[in-house]
């Protein structure tokens, strides 16, 4: 009986020793997962070039017509000879002229231009019908002897003539040339004290 208490005793105290765990599986270690890193999303900027818009350019205008002209004379005491239109024509110093082109123009003028390309003193008149228009014109003075003119016929606002629908003639220009002889140029002041000198001197 002693020693079966004995025995009891020792089972108590090394169950009391033993570990609260002792006799139980050990338990599985849970699977230890890796963070992995997840690549950031990749952005790709499409940039679309958009040319710069270029306001249309404006319409051009066509170039000016010739003119149509019908006749183009000079007026002398012998009567009316018509000029040339490509070359140069012979005039006397004291000749008139006379110019018709078979369009209405609303804003021609005649003149007469020396060869400095001054405007010529000049009278005239303008007559215009519904598919025509007359010029005649004479020099104020008669014109110096042996030298180049140009009968010109042109805008009298800008350079080309125009219609009433608003068309636009070109300039026409035709080449004259004064009979005689050319005069010499007027003195210079320096020559004429030159002269005022030989006359003190006698």
């Amino acid at each position: 009986m002693r020693t079966a208490l004995v025995a009891l005793a020792l089972a108590a105290c090394s169950r009391a020793s033993a570990p609260p765990d002792a006799g139980l599986p050990a338990p599985t270690p849970a699977p230890t997962t890796t963070p992995t890193s997840t690549p950031a999303p990749t952005t790709t900027s499409t940039s679309t070039s958009t040319s710069s818009s270029t306001s249309p350019s404006p319409p051009t205008s066509p170039p000016p017509a010739a003119l149509p002209i019908s006749a183009a004379v000079v007026k002398t005491a012998a009567g009316e000879e018509p000029l040339s239109r490509d070359g140069v024509t012979m005039i006397e110093p004291g000749a008139a002229f006379r110019v018709e082109v078979a369009v209405h123009l609303t804003d021609g003028r005649l003149s007469i231009h020396d060869e400095q390309d001054a405007m010529v003193a000049s009278s005239g008149t303008t007559e215009v019908g519904d598919t025509w228009t007359r010029y005649e014109l004479a020099p104020d003075e008669p014109l110096r002897p042996g030298s180049s003119y140009a009968l010109r016929l042109d805008g009298a606002q800008a350079r080309e003539a125009h219609d009433p629908a608003g068309k636009a003639y070109a300039p026409a220009v035709l080449k004259l040339r004064t009979t005689g002889v050319h005069p010499p140029p007027p003195p210079t002041a320096k020559a004429k004290a030159k002269v005022k000198r030989g006359k003190r001197r006698r």
